[in-house]
């Protein structure tokens, strides 16, 4: 059914918090009729984390290597997507510099050092306003696409995913409070020539729009976007290509066309 489209979001049991194996994303990528996907296991550089030390590249470039190989009727790509911190960017740059990654998603998991789902959950256990705190986070962003180590940027407008009000938080609410912020990252995507990821995956947990939302796409077009990269940013096999049919037709509508981003 999408067969032109690539899913440029996908994690395995390479990442820390999937177990999906490399058969059954095949299978699963078959079933749904996409043209491929991009492998996208998390990569962390913070020694505090969780997922910390749990990828390891060789194991899963050989993995990658092997299902590629007996898979001709799909395009299977070796990514990362990484948890961009600027403390960390020395070590980052090295990591990419001594390996072969087809495509890097570079993403704000964080504000400060604080996971963003943990920072969610305290602001508005203290009441503290959403427009009020979350400026860190889009500084974040915009010194992730800056420092050119990345092919993309990740799930904008993440922090909505853990707000216990957040199919509230559409993109005219970043927008109206975080506007200025996200036009310098947006412009920064533009000129420097990094992708802006439409992820699917806020469909899965009750959005009508993606990350970003459908007012932030709007002010990429007017920017001069013309192109996005599509993702579902799956962590289960059926998690593919989430919404794709209806997040194809609005970017339509929305004078947005897709690119697939490798070869």
């Amino acid at each position: 059914m999408y067969e032109a489209f690539l899913d440029h979001h996908v994690h395995s049991h390479h990442s820390f918090d999937s177990e999906s194996l490399l058969e059954e994303l095949v299978e699963s990528a078959r079933r749904v009729g996409v043209g491929g996907f991009v492998l996208t296991d998390h990569v962390e550089f913070d020694p505090s984390e969780i997922g910390f030390g749990y990828f390891q590249y060789d194991k899963a470039r050989a993995e990658w290597d092997e299902i590629q190989s007996i898979t001709p009727d799909l395009k299977i790509r070796f990514g990362a997507e990484i948890s961009h911190q600027k403390e960390r960017v020395d070590a980052i740059r090295d990591y990419l510099r001594s390996r072969r990654f087809h495509y890097v998603i570079g993403s704000v998991h964080h504000v400060g050092r604080e996971e963003i789902s943990d920072f969610m959950a305290r602001v508005e256990e203290r009441k503290v306003p959403i427009e009020e705190c979350l400026g860190p986070y889009f500084d974040a962003c915009l010194d992730a696409v800056k420092s050119n180590l990345y092919d993309a940027m990740g799930h904008l407008d993440f922090p909505k995913r853990y707000s216990r009000k957040g199919p509230k938080y559409t993109g005219d609410f970043w927008m109206k409070h975080y506007g200025k912020k996200i036009k310098e990252v947006v412009t920064a995507c533009l000129d420097m020539g990094v992708h802006l990821e439409v992820n699917t995956a806020t469909f899965r947990v009750g959005f009508t729009e993606p990350y970003p939302g459908w007012a932030i796409l709007d002010l990429y077009r007017q920017l001069g976007g013309r192109q996005v990269i599509l993702s579902s940013d799956a962590h289960r096999p059926e998690d593919l290509a989430t919404a794709y049919g209806a997040v194809i037709r609005e970017l339509s509508r929305r004078g947005l066309g897709i690119r697939n981003a490798v070869a």
